[in-house]
């Protein structure tokens, strides 16, 4: 069964809607539609996993219990593909122990069906908006890894004394330079990093700091 898309904008962020009811599915495609929102439907978690674009932006609409692999078996998957689609979950029968298993590993929301309108429409709202700052994050991320490797050694070396928060001639005294250089190679160094104070650069280097680390 192929995916049925409500809308053909590819700029718009996706619902993948995972079901195995399909008179659901077919209800939750059309009001989305009617709300000029993108959604995609699945009929199992297989399904979805196998054909699913889970780059995309967008958030996932998934059943708890299902045939075969059920919404927590889903959430696993994608967690250990480090999917960052977040995960309103939905479902008619849903224990306490259920809902704080699949809150605790990250869904965004969890909703009783019948679905409330209102409260469907917010909860994939919000999920959307928590994806959008997740991926505006990664590439501010990439941006700060990509403008690093255009440093050139001494430059990365100023950068690191700069951020830990030396001045231009304890830098200088450390690597033996005259303050001259180090302040032309800290100019360049801004330059690149496209930051005008050290406290952005700062927060530049703390938000990829793990990527960053290996330049350092």
């Amino acid at each position: 069964m192929q995916p049925t898309d409500g809308q053909h904008n590819a700029d718009l962020p996706t619902i993948s809607i995972v079901d195995d009811d399909a008179a659901l599915r077919l209800s939750l495609m059309d009001l989305f539609d009617s709300l000029d929102m993108r959604a995609t439907s699945y009929e199992s978690g297989d399904d979805f996993l196998s054909r699913a674009d889970l780059g995309k932006a967008g958030c996932v609409l998934l059943d708890i219990h299902m045939p075969g692999m059920n919404g927590l078996d889903i959430q696993k998957q994608l967690a250990v593909a480090e999917c960052m689609l977040p995960i309103v979950f939905m479902t008619g029968n849903a224990t306490v122990l259920m809902s704080v298993q699949a809150m605790k590993r990250g869904a965004s929301d969890f909703l009783l069906k019948p679905l409330h309108r209102p409260a469907l429409v917010g909860a994939t709202g919000r999920a959307i908006q928590l994806n959008a700052a997740k991926r505006a994050a990664v590439l501010a991320r990439e941006i700060t890894v990509s403008a690093v490797r255009t440093l050139t050694p001494r430059e990365r070396e100023v950068m690191k004394h700069v951020a830990s928060g030396s001045l231009n001639k304890q830098i200088a005294y450390e690597l033996s330079v005259s303050e001259m250089m180090i302040k032309i190679h800290r100019s360049r160094m801004m330059k690149k990093m496209q930051v005008g104070s050290l406290a952005e650069l700062v927060k530049k280097l703390d938000q990829a700091s793990k990527e960053c680390d290996v330049y350092l």
